[in-house]
């Protein structure tokens, strides 16, 4: 049964892992200045960049107390194929 577990959290680790790799953090703000990141986002999707948008910490249940004034978290994410050209459409 340990085993398992054991197994099932390494695939699980490896699969977040190999997803977040893919992505490059393009800018991560609060409150307003969140606004621009998400103007920003739809400027980037509406010229086929492949991108998403965090809002929010992902937290855990337990910590979610502890993250209440970080609910207004946005981050902004370039796939890494499209790094080059969303760096040079927001210049």
């Amino acid at each position: 049964m340990i085993v398992v577990l054991g197994t099932l959290f390494v695939i699980l680790v490896a699969v977040r892992t190999i997803r977040n790799v893919r992505w490059v953090r393009f800018g991560e703000a609060f409150g307003k200045q969140g606004e621009a990141l998400l103007e920003d986002y739809a400027y980037l999707t509406e010229k086929g960049i492949e991108c998403r948008v965090e809002q929010g910490l992902p937290t855990g249940r337990l910590f979610r107390p502890l993250a209440k004034n970080l609910d207004d978290r946005v981050a902004l994410f370039v796939h890494r194929k499209d790094e080059a050209a969303a760096r040079k459409l927001l210049k």
